[in-house]
């Protein structure tokens, strides 16, 4: 339960510091999506995710796990209130990051990775060195398509909100490079 307290409130008092964190295991949950291994359970219109992979629901598990396990032990019942705080912290681990892969999930109609090559795009988690964040690029009719992201120079990080532009895809992983901001608005300059 405290660990369930402290890391979010670390990370709101810490901020960018824990950034890395939150990169890091979106870097390792869209690694399985680009391996195109589901770890989901289809039912109807609902993917309910069965390996609950991302900072905020290991920490919602966490809290659910010591409340539950606070709440239902009593001094005698030591394995009744490990099993069932476990099935909660699992649950709410589970309910949480089907929430986020459902809100990540962009309705609309996909364009092609290649024609998506060279597009102007936003980091959105920092790309850690060596390792990954996100991207998200905004189409013409207002849509955002959001995807793992790596850096085209693997000692490079790139921090959150600079723009970037996709060199290419390895499988659902994009391929960044920091864009250079001066040489965009030199091509739109009146004064050439």
């Amino acid at each position: 339960m405290i660990i369930g307290f402290c890391i979010p409130l670390c990370s709101l008092v810490l901020g960018s510091v824990l950034e890395i964190f939150d990169g890091l295991f979106d870097g390792i949950s869209s690694l399985f999506d680009g391996l195109e291994l589901d770890f989901t359970l289809d039912i109807g219109d609902l993917d309910i995710c069965i390996i609950p992979f991302s900072l905020q629901s290991i920490c919602a598990g966490l809290l659910v796990f010591g409340t539950v396990g606070k709440v239902v032990y009593n001094g005698e019942n030591l394995l009744f209130a490990n099993v069932m705080a476990a099935v909660g912290g699992y649950v709410a681990a589970m309910v949480i990051q089907t929430l986020i892969r459902r809100l990540k999930r962009v309705d609309g109609s996909p364009q092609s990775k290649e024609q998506l090559q060279f597009s102007d795009a936003k980091v959105t988690n920092t790309i850690v060195a060596g390792g990954f964040g996100a991207i998200s690029i905004t189409k013409n009719d207002g849509t955002t398509l959001s995807y793992p992201a790596k850096a085209v120079d693997s000692t490079e990080m790139i921090r959150q909100e600079t723009p970037v532009y996709i060199i290419r895809f390895d499988k659902n992983v994009a391929i960044v490079k920091k864009a250079n901001v001066s040489e965009q608005y030199k091509e739109l300059s009146l004064y050439d």
